[in-house]
């Protein structure tokens, strides 16, 4: 992919973009994109919902996307979100169309199945396009914006980004709002062909092809699902492993893992009790965070959340297996612990010991409510806690020295199966 593809748009004079008055640029002459025309953009929207554009005040930028704040001539504001990378431009290295169209497909399923959900708020979806690649070497810059998946939503009331302007007592308030939320997500029942149709497709790298049992939602299924994702993650001694990036094969550090992690898998899945609430279907947001929250104040000067978008990364998954973290400047999370307690992850380095504790207690007031709201969430943790710490360190997995990251993983698996009482015979 070309980098300028990429980039974040410069005005003439080489200074950034500010996202301001797009509308009036492109009509002087002087619109900051340069590889492909807005006027492109407009004419979709204008051809899609019967309408005129008649301001861009503002463009938003996202990590893998642009946002229009489109303005219209007979109905409400609407927000364009168009791909920032084109996979018709010569040099693209992007995620493959396998998975790019099936990516923009579930998401448009998500926005369905939510709409009429109160609790969990998701912005209005009023028109969508898979991307297209041309047949073709690509050989210069595409005179059409095919190449850039586009969404278009009804624009609700709010902006981003807010988190850092709050006070404490404002910061608080969105944190229960989010867990709420959150909790409402948890306790969604999702169709149930939804994961017949879709777990598997937006499972992680890497994944098998298929799975040797039914979907269900059942520690039976469970244990194919973990069995057929470590089977597919590491394969047999000398196959590759990873990504073709890598160039790495599996060794025989990774192969002896691979059957430790085998045997282990039947032995953490929790079996009698409420089996139902353990391995129910979950519909995961998979970027749950203030960065990904429309917000506005209320008459009493609080926030309060308006959209939860960007569904892009939406996945399913057993109830077991959900994870509540939400992301404000850290990561809010649980430990690894039998009885999950708030923790956080993703803290920077030069954090002093008060900004510690402000945090730590951002992941207090988070969880509270969340198990307040949800009590099975928090036994489902409990339950889980070995199962969960498996599945996590798969999906963390970014493919290098699998000897090593495979090798400390089986010794987690025999360490806990000699915890366990398992042996050679059972």
């Amino acid at each position: 992919m070309l980098p300028d593809d990429w980039a974040w748009p410069k005005m003439p004079d080489g200074s950034d973009f500010d996202g301001k008055h797009l509308l009036t640029l492109l009509r002087s002459g002087n619109s900051p994109f340069q590889l492909w025309d807005v006027n492109l953009l407009i004419r979709e929207v204008e051809e899609s919902l019967g309408t005129l554009v008649t301001d861009i005040p503002t463009v938003y930028e996202g990590s893998n996307n642009y946002g229009f704040h489109l303005k219209l001539s007979n109905r409400p504001d609407i927000i364009a979100r168009l791909g920032r990378s084109d996979v018709n431009m010569p040099g693209w290295d992007g995620f493959p169309m396998a998975r790019q169209v099936p990516e923009v497909k579930f998401e448009a399923i998500v926005y369905d199945l939510l709409r009429s959900e109160p609790d969990i708020m998701t912005s209005r979806l009023l028109h969508h396009r898979v991307t297209v690649q041309h047949v073709g070497p690509k050989l210069e810059v595409p005179q059409d914006i095919a190449g850039r998946r586009l969404f278009l939503f009804e624009r609700t009331e709010g902006e981003k980004n807010l988190w850092s302007d709050l006070s404490s007592e404002q910061q608080a308030n969105l944190l229960a709002q989010s867990a709420r939320m959150r909790a409402s997500l948890f306790n969604f029942n999702l169709p149930v062909d939804i994961p017949t149709s879709w777990l598997l497709e937006r499972l992680f790298e890497h994944k098998p092809e298929s799975f040797p049992v039914p979907v269900a939602p059942t520690r039976e299924f469970c244990i194919a699902l973990f069995t057929s994702k470590i089977e597919a993650t590491i394969k047999n001694i000398g196959d590759m492993i990873g990504w073709e990036s890598d160039d790495s094969i599996v060794g025989p550090i990774a192969a002896a893992a691979k059957q430790s992690l085998l045997r282990l898998i039947p032995k953490i899945m929790p079996a009698g009790g409420d089996q139902t609430s353990l391995y129910r279907f979950v519909l995961e947001h998979g970027d749950f965070g203030i960065h990904n929250m429309s917000i506005a104040m209320n008459a009493d000067s609080q926030p309060i959340i308006t959209s939860l978008f960007d569904w892009e990364t939406a996945c399913i998954a057993p109830a077991i297996l959900s994870d509540p973290l939400m992301a404000v400047i850290v990561d809010l999370t649980t430990d690894d612990e039998s009885s999950p307690s708030p923790s956080i992850t993703r803290v920077p380095k030069d954090t002093t010991s008060d900004e510690r504790e402000l945090y730590m207690t951002w992941s207090r007031q988070y969880f509270k409510v969340l198990f307040d709201q949800v009590p099975d969430y928090e036994r489902a943790i409990q339950a889980g806690k070995d199962a969960r710490h498996l599945w996590f360190a798969l999906q963390e997995w970014r493919g290098e020295d699998s000897e090593g990251y495979f090798g400390d993983l089986g010794q987690w698996a025999e360490k806990r199966m000699k915890e366990l009482g398992v042996d050679d015979g059972n």
